[in-house]
């Protein structure tokens, strides 16, 4: 048990430590003013533009003549290297709160299945309603067709009873598919949370 916990403080440790920064902009335009960012501002139109790298120190100077082209792809490059970035924290944030909430995998099983009950509960219950209205919605096309057969006009109070089951019945419809797919989505970040959290408590912490 004490191996155990000295692997997850290791671990924890390991991930206390925030991912490296990414590339940035930075240029100074006509009135002094210091502008930061992945793109050039209006007000650096035409001024020289300084690339930093992950550290916020000078990488590179770009002069003021730089070509439309050039200032666009010096623009993508840095915002492609800020998406990874950001990723890149995504994943450290997500991999620190998984070793912070369970202590193994059954854990992760055990929420799991919490979560699919509940999701379960709440897609039978649709569905029972949905059977309901359908039901309904058939009474309701039996008697405007007995009406239709009869050369009758349907009456305006069946014919707007049928009118707010058909809309209910497809609203059901949406809100059934809606549960299935969030369903079917939760499964799938336990799954990948799962197997996740097996891979960073099966590495082996760099000495």
């Amino acid at each position: 048990m004490h191996g155990k916990q000295s692997l997850f403080f290791v671990l924890l440790c390991l991930l206390a430590s925030p991912p490296v920064m990414a590339r940035s902009i930075k240029c100074i335009d006509s009135k002094g003013i210091t502008h930061y960012g992945d793109t050039i501002p209006p007000e650096c139109a035409n001024r020289p533009v300084t690339e930093l790298d992950d550290k916020g120190v000078p990488a590179k100077e770009n002069p003021a003549d730089m070509t439309p082209d050039e200032r666009r792809a010096m623009e993508l490059e840095v915002q492609q290297e800020a998406a990874q970035a950001q990723q890149a924290k995504d994943v450290h944030r997500h991999d620190k709160a998984l070793l912070g909430t369970y202590a193994n995998e059954a854990e992760i099983d055990a929420a799991r299945d919490r979560n699919v009950q509940q999701l379960s509960l709440a897609l039978s219950n649709v569905e029972s309603r949905l059977a309901a209205a359908k039901e309904k919605l058939g009474q309701y096309n039996a008697q405007a067709d007995s009406f239709a057969k009869r050369n009758q006009p349907v009456p305006p109070d069946l014919a707007q009873s049928l009118s707010a089951v058909k809309q209910e019945t497809a609203d059901l419809e949406v809100e059934r598919a809606q549960k299935q797919q969030d369903l079917a989505a939760m499964k799938e970040k336990f799954d990948a949370d799962k197997q996740r959290y097996r891979e960073l408590t099966q590495k082996q912490p760099a000495q």
